[in-house]
């Protein structure tokens, strides 16, 4: 375990383990690098693997600064430069896939071998002509401004229904148990980055992820739909879709043996970048 503090002065915490070629994982939003814990251990015996804390989440400085997308692909890059890491297995989960995106769109592929995106759309508001967004094409511009001036207001209501919608199956002690972890997060991060996913669109780059690239979706998940990882499939030039059966977006925590096994196969492929 250890800390680095970026070119903004903000500190960020990130675990390194094992040796080998080097994984990086990224977690999601209102998460931290224990998102991965289990795949983290498993990896590290063959693997040098990384993890770390989002600037805002977990570990890492509370800070009211750099708190969007591109700023979160600098710190990326900064900390993989930090470790002097190439050649890199990057998985992100959510919006550490957002995060990837980025990433690939302001510092290209140079440093990367693979690219996993974990549950995740290129673009979360739907409009017209688009409707592979969040909740299934349901999700408007209205409802995002709708969650972000609820998430100033009264972040624990906001919360409360994601989460019941999110995870459909959480006994109303666990909901309250998950409900107890995110009040741990800091509001106003958590909705400076609402607002950064939801402004963000990646579609016009998706043709520049030139590593090979998993898509791997939850079939019971509600956020987002086979559809959707099919878009990404027809987009991304070297990319293969994986389904995880019966696993909602939680799907790290749900099945991280299979998590682990994924990102392992992007790891050892002699197909990827070399």
């Amino acid at each position: 375990m250890a800390f680095f503090k970026t070119s903004d002065g903000v500190t960020l915490f990130y675990v390194e383990k094992g040796e080998g070629r080097p994984i990086v994982l990224v977690h999601g939003w209102s998460g931290d690098h224990t998102t991965f814990a289990e795949p983290i251990e498993r990896l590290s015996n063959d693997f040098r693997v990384v993890a770390y804390d989002l600037r805002g989440h977990g570990q890492s400085d509370r800070t009211d600064q750099g708190l969007t997308l591109r700023r979160f692909a600098h710190d990326l890059e900064e900390l993989m430069d930090h470790l002097g890491l190439g050649e890199v297995t990057l998985a992100g989960h959510s919006m550490g896939a957002s995060t990837g995106f980025e990433y690939i769109r302001n510092h290209g592929t140079g440093r990367l071998r693979s690219f996993t995106i974990f549950d995740m759309t290129p673009k979360l508001v739907n409009e017209d002509g688009w409707n592979l967004g969040l909740w299934h094409g349901e999700y408007t511009r209205a409802d995002a401004d709708s969650d972000l001036t609820q998430m100033y207001g009264e972040f624990e209501g906001f919360t409360r229904t994601f989460m019941k919608r999110t995870v459909p199956y959480l006994s109303e002690a666990e909901l309250e148990e998950m409900l107890k972890l995110s009040a741990s997060n800091s509001p106003h991060v958590l909705a400076a980055m609402w607002h950064a996913m939801v402004t963000a669109d990646y579609r016009d780059m998706l043709a520049d992820i030139t590593v090979p690239a998993q898509i791997v979706y939850g079939d019971k998940s509600t956020l987002y739909s086979k559809d959707t990882a099919e878009f990404l499939n027809g987009q991304i030039p070297d990319s293969t879709v994986i389904a995880f059966e019966n696993c909602t977006h939680m799907l790290t925590a749900e099945n991280p043996g299979k998590v682990e096994e994924v990102i392992r196969q992007a790891a050892s492929n002699p197909a990827a970048k070399a």
